[in-house]
């Protein structure tokens, strides 16, 4: 029997751990040395098609208490009072507080389930066969907006066991296998600030929590990862064997609103625990010559983490620029991006271990206004105009020439500089803040389009690193780091990148490079409409949901500025910052992109 019937049949096979090679077609050859035992995930992309397009796709909420025709007011939960009437007779769907069929941009209600569904479902019809994988970054549940509704635990459960279904079964499945691990596309979740009960608060692991993300996920997160699941909620998946992975990083343990989480700077910490977690990964994938592509739902900038936890996982990304592609990640609902320096990272690393360091200095913040929740928007216009002046001028500074001619040196482009950055992606979302949204990357995947298997390169199997993994943890939380000098055994602080690496993806051409994006929404103004003019014309509910609802192209890397005629690399991000820092009008309709396709502006 050969190698493809056996993984096809489901059974533990032995295989040759491998690296790649061309033959005279330029079809991959995957080669290997010697034998492991290879897991069901690396057995269902063995004979996978490669298309070079993923989705992201994050912060859907729905809400299974929002009710068409009721008050918006009363985050659609309850009916419109009508001079002074509770039954909202008389009000239709043109008044200004009715509860349209798929939700309305900037309302502050949450996702209708029929969005959720119907989002889904377009995904099914239109983007599946087009995908290798998709990243999920959380926030399956409803706000807790309703005191006479509180969310409870079993019902964040259900709600994200309802999500993880609907995507397994319409999009994931291998129609041809029963194996629920063997998937048709590749699902990488993480978990959000609003899938834990209360919100914000989670613990570090063994946890009823964690254990019942791994019930839902199991078939998801690869099985020598479920100790170090339960523990972080964070795994790696490799989506290309051998070649390319997504990590998911459970950020609430670096979040600052989360209070069982204070800083990543002793190792009884969950964020100091994650982040010797996530160095260890990085540092196997280097030596495997993989790629890698980072996810989470809090993004990691200094006004979301606690301070110590921005600067090191800042670090990591930049001290592993040679195999991480960016980082992609949900929770505020806007469609933006934020380059980040890792040398002044390392700068206030070094600073903190030199004096006493407060872990409390952050509780009076001024950035704490932007964790309250809730959908609709507040204080957006705000933030953008701090990540303009804080952070794109910034760049336009670095990259002026007046600034180097007083120095006496010559100018620096921003392909000179571009070491020093990583970029975090920020997803718009499907929950209406905004117009809902989702993302269709594009990665180069040259002489990668299929696989064929042959018999150099030796690895140590996954389930051995691993376990390695957990014993050091083990180990290190007994230790409690000084901070009066830089410990050279303080695993949360990675080693500068060695002076051979080369650039990776995100800086240079080459294979899983970034190539475009493809930017979706869903005008939900324009769909509610159609779907009640389809109904007035005599349609079914289904048919009128069918008719009416579409993603459409908002706008896309290639033909849209402040993208248009530029690459996807980290000095293109960082040239489109200092214009957006110093262009008045290119500010203006990137805020119209940032804002969902919407003239959001703060009241």
């Amino acid at each position: 029997m050969g190698v493809k019937e056996k993984a096809e049949q489901g059974r533990e096979i032995q295989l040759k751990t491998f690296g790649f090679s061309f033959n005279e077609k330029g079809v991959v050859i995957l080669t290997f040395l010697y034998n492991i035992k290879i897991s069901r995930i690396l057995k269902e992309n063995l004979f996978k098609k490669l298309h070079g397009r993923f989705l992201h796709i994050t912060d859907i909420h729905p809400d299974d208490l929002y009710r068409e025709g009721n008050s918006i007011d009363s985050v659609c939960h309850y009916p419109i009072a009508n001079n002074g009437n509770n039954d909202g007779e008389g009000i239709d769907y043109n008044h200004w507080d009715w509860a349209p069929k798929f939700g309305k941009p900037m309302s502050g209600c949450d996702s209708p389930i029929i969005l959720m569904e119907s989002t889904i479902s377009w995904i099914k019809e239109n983007l599946k066969d087009e995908i290798d994988f998709i990243i999920w970054t959380g926030d399956n549940m409803r706000h807790d907006n309703d005191r006479n509704h509180p969310r409870l635990e079993s019902a964040i459960f259900d709600m994200n066991q309802l999500l993880t279904t609907n995507f397994y079964s319409q999009i994931c499945k291998d129609q041809k296998n029963n194996n629920p691990r063997d998937l048709e596309i590749g699902l990488i979740p993480s978990i959000g600030n609003n899938d834990v009960f209360p919100h914000n608060v989670f613990a570090i692991g063994p946890t009823l929590q964690t254990r019942e993300f791994y019930k839902m996920w199991h078939w998801l997160i690869p099985e020598e990862q479920q100790k170090l699941f339960d523990r972080y909620g964070s795994f790696m998946r490799e989506v290309i064997p051998g070649k390319l992975a997504v990590i998911s990083i459970n950020t609430l343990y670096m979040f600052k609103a989360n209070p069982l989480a204070d800083n990543c700077m002793k190792p009884s910490e969950p964020g100091y625990q994650l982040l010797i977690w996530l160095g260890y990964v990085l540092e196997e994938l280097r030596q495997r010559g993989m790629k890698v592509w980072l996810s989470g739902h809090v993004p990691p900038l200094s006004k979301n983490l606690e301070a110590s936890c921005f600067h090191k996982f800042t670090l990591w990304t930049h001290e592993y620029r040679d195999i991480i592609i960016g980082g992609l990640y949900g929770h505020m609902n806007m469609d933006h991006f934020v380059p980040l320096d890792g040398t002044e990272s390392r700068d206030f690393l070094v600073n903190i271990y030199n004096k006493d360091y407060d872990p409390f200095i952050n509780v009076q913040d001024t950035d704490l206004p932007f964790l309250i929740q809730g959908s609709k928007p507040k204080g957006k216009e705000m933030y953008m105009e701090q990540i303009r002046s804080n952070i794109y001028k910034k760049v336009a500074k670095k990259l002026s020439p007046k600034r180097r001619k007083r120095k006496g040196k010559l100018p620096k482009t921003a392909k000179d500089l571009q070491y020093k950055y990583s970029i975090v992606n920020v997803a718009g979302s499907v929950i209406p803040t905004f117009n809902p949204s989702m993302r269709v990357w594009e990665y180069n995947i040259t002489g990668l389009e299929q696989f064929e298997i042959s018999n150099s390169i030796e690895y140590e199997p996954w389930d051995k690193f691993f376990s390695k993994v957990e014993q050091i943890i083990e180990e290190e939380i007994g230790m409690e780091v000084g901070l009066d000098s830089v410990s050279k055994d303080d695993k949360t602080i990675p080693r500068k990148m060695p002076k051979n690496m080369e650039l990776g993806p995100a800086y240079e051409p080459q294979l899983f490079s970034p190539m475009k994006f493809i930017q979706y929404y869903a005008d939900l103004d324009k769909i509610n409409k159609d779907y009640y003019q389809c109904v007035r014309d005599g349609m079914t509910e289904e048919q009128a949901v069918e008719k009416a609802f579409k993603y459409e192209i908002e706008y896309t890397s290639e033909d849209s500025e402040p993208f248009k005629g530029r690459s996807l690399f980290v000095h293109d991000y960082m040239e489109i910052a200092a214009e957006l820092g110093t262009n008045d009008e290119q500010w203006k309709p990137f805020l119209h992109k940032v804002f969902g396709a919407t003239d959001y502006r703060d009241e």
